[in-house]
């Protein structure tokens, strides 16, 4: 199957897989045929990628770390939490426990589906972001707490703390902003604390995800706030927290810039290994974490064109590609992986992502 987004999507492709809204409702089943209607569809709901049938590939399979479905549950659980804070009504404990289930529902599927396909795309409409960013957050700081071998009850923990991770900030300020060029600006560092305040009112949150809460923003050098902690003095859940906040804070549209591509934004989490990030918990992160994911259509230096076949984990950018034309012979009848891992292919580099914008 080949992955795109629904820029490049053209009525008589086929989906092969399910197609859900990012609250988890069902918007196409696998196999539908598209048409106008159904591509219209998918943009209205912001759909952020499809998989579509391409017999080059059809032995390419993608199985999600965590189900559509149990995300949604999520997003919806913890879109009434922010609803009712919103509307200054109290938040009562049962709304923390919807959260906690479906966040525990996700780290069952991803302890049964250890080898699944990490969903790094993240295309949020505005008016969502403040519902469905913190459980992007979420489902990716799971997964590197996978990577890292946490225990299932500091998954959950982990979990949750990503999810409140911005429950302490005027959601006003986080349409407005992007949080990454804003830093560390008086209206952005109070909200740590006033997250783990809100966390501590809840037997559920009052320990060690309202710390983490309060340490996302702390950096490995000792620059960060709100508590100017460094390296190991700040919570594993925290410093996981840190690389995926901001992971998927790039994948999205923002105030004043567009959204990074996979590879773009491994460059700028490398970037900050020492200084903001914990280095080891970065090399985890963009060892295991696809550039190029499955199915992805990618450009060569040296003229050919293929799919992704496998995104190699354990190689930074050095994916296997099922090469499908060259710039010598066109179209190729009989595609052939080529492994950019080994020495026999260094030089060829990727050089543009096709059909993903």
């Amino acid at each position: 199957m080949r992955r795109m987004t629904l820029k490049y999507a053209k009525p008589g492709m086929v989906v092969e897989l399910p197609v859900y809204d990012n609250f988890g409702s069902l918007l196409l089943p696998q196999h539908k045929e598209l048409d106008k209607n159904s591509i219209a569809l998918m943009t209205s709901k912001g759909v952020p990628e499809i998989f579509v049938r391409d017999y080059r590939v059809m032995d390419i399979l993608v199985a999600p770390l965590y189900s559509p479905q149990s995300e949604g549950v999520l997003a919806n659980a913890f879109r009434q939490v922010v609803q009712k804070k919103m509307s200054g009504a109290a938040v009562d404990a049962a709304g923390i426990t919807r959260v906690f289930e479906a966040v525990n529902q996700m780290v069952r599927d991803m302890s049964l589906n250890i080898l699944g396909d990490t969903n790094v795309s993240c295309n949020i409409s505005a008016q969502d972001y403040v519902y469905l960013q913190p459980v992007k957050t979420a489902g990716l700081a799971m997964t590197l707490g996978q990577i890292v071998k946490l225990p299932e009850n500091a998954m959950a923990f982990l979990g949750m703390a990503a999810v409140f991770k911005d429950i302490g900030l005027d959601p006003a300020i986080i349409d407005k902003v992007d949080s990454i060029a804003e830093g560390c600006t008086p209206r952005m560092q109070g909200h740590p604390v006033a997250g783990y305040k809100f966390l501590l009112q809840y037997p559920l949150t009052a320990k060690v995800i309202a710390e983490a809460v309060l340490q996302h923003h702390e950096n490995w050098s000792g620059s960060g706030y709100a508590q100017g902690l460094k390296a190991a003095e700040i919570s594993l859940l925290a410093r996981i927290i840190a690389i995926a906040d901001v992971f998927v804070d790039l994948m999205a549209v923002r105030p004043g810039r567009g959204k990074y591509m996979p590879h773009e934004a491994i460059e700028y989490i490398m970037a900050g290994s020492g200084d903001q990030f914990d280095p080891q918990l970065v090399e985890a992160f963009v060892r295991q974490i696809p550039s190029y994911p499955t199915g992805l259509v990618v450009h060569l230096n040296t003229g050919e064109i293929g799919i992704i076949s496998s995104p190699k984990r354990g190689y930074v950018a050095r994916p296997i590609v099922r090469i499908c034309s060259t710039a010598e012979k066109g179209v190729l009848r009989e595609p052939f992986d080529m492994d950019l891992s080994i020495a026999k292919y260094q030089r060829k580099l990727i050089t543009q992502v096709l059909e993903y914008d």
